[in-house]
């Protein structure tokens, strides 16, 4: 990934956290402060075309680079609603860690940006690719 495409996440990073704290703010107004609501609504609707036009500007520079984020972005969402069900004991992320994989009894090993085990053994994913896979414990060292 270019230092440019990371540079643009990163203000989309902190875009989507300015966004969250405005949020926080309009659950926290009055019903009856409507010309405060209106503003806040305003400022997030205008955060989040920012953010609109620097995914665009992403695929732009690179559309492969776009289609792998966006492949990710949903791979996380899968990951979360899968996650709502189970009981992980252990997770992994390559952004913690620096270093997250699994390692297949026959030695293969998979790169991945997260690593969950659950309490039963069993082991989900989220792959570099933007997949969200699910293993069974025994298939795994």
């Amino acid at each position: 990934m270019s230092l440019k495409i990371k540079g643009i996440l990163q203000k989309i990073n902190f875009i989507e956290t300015d966004m969250d704290l405005h949020k926080q703010i309009l659950v926290s107004i009055p019903s009856h402060e409507k010309t405060e609501i209106k503003a806040i609504i305003s400022r997030i609707a205008d955060k989040k075309q920012q953010i609109h036009e620097l995914r665009q500007k992403i695929k732009q520079i690179d559309e492969d680079e776009y289609n792998k984020i966006i492949a990710i972005e949903n791979s996380v969402l899968t990951f979360r609603q899968i996650a709502k069900d189970k009981q992980f004991i252990q997770v992994n992320t390559l952004n913690e860690s620096g270093v997250c994989f699994i390692t297949f009894i026959d030695g293969t090993r998979l790169d991945c940006l997260v690593t969950a085990k659950e309490k039963n053994g069993n082991w989900t994913v989220l792959t570099l690719e933007g997949e969200t896979k699910e293993y069974p414990g025994e298939l795994i060292k």
